[in-house]
């Protein structure tokens, strides 16, 4: 799937603030989707919630910086962080190169199941950013 150039994993859940989320075992894997990274910029510094870190839905695991942008990661789920990838901690861009995969950012440990229902698959993000898009467009 996709809309435009983004590219839209199926597997995938997503939140408004351009998070994928990617259910493993007993944990869900966190990271920025294409569109996303993209609109950020070449991302030059991250700050990510170390392991043992609770957090609750919509509260900061992260802090992010690039070219165009500073601002706060803030969780798309309610949990314990189990761990932060030290990869892109080291290097930022991998998330710019790899955004669905080696540029995931925190792996959590979820404390409500139920908030699954608060994301959107991924044909629903589908029509979502494509409205984003269009309204950021002036379009529709």
């Amino acid at each position: 799937m996709a809309v435009k150039e983004y590219l839209i994993p199926e597997n995938l859940y997503y939140d408004q603030n351009d998070f994928w989320i990617k259910i493993e075992a007993n944990s869900v894997l966190i990271g920025i989707t294409e569109e996303g990274q993209k609109n950020t910029g070449d991302i030059l510094y991250l700050e990510l919630a170390p392991a043992g870190t609770v957090v609750r839905r919509g509260e900061k695991i992260g802090s992010i910086e690039s070219g165009k942008w500073v601002g706060n990661l803030t969780a798309p789920l309610s949990g314990a962080v189990a761990e932060s990838n030290p990869a892109v901690t080291r290097n930022p861009r991998l998330v710019n190169r790899d955004a669905y995969g080696e540029g995931w950012m925190v792996r959590l440990i979820m404390d409500n199941p139920d908030e699954l229902g608060l994301l959107m698959g991924a044909r629903e993000y589908e029509a979502w950013l494509d409205e984003q898009l269009k309204s950021e467009e002036g379009i529709g």
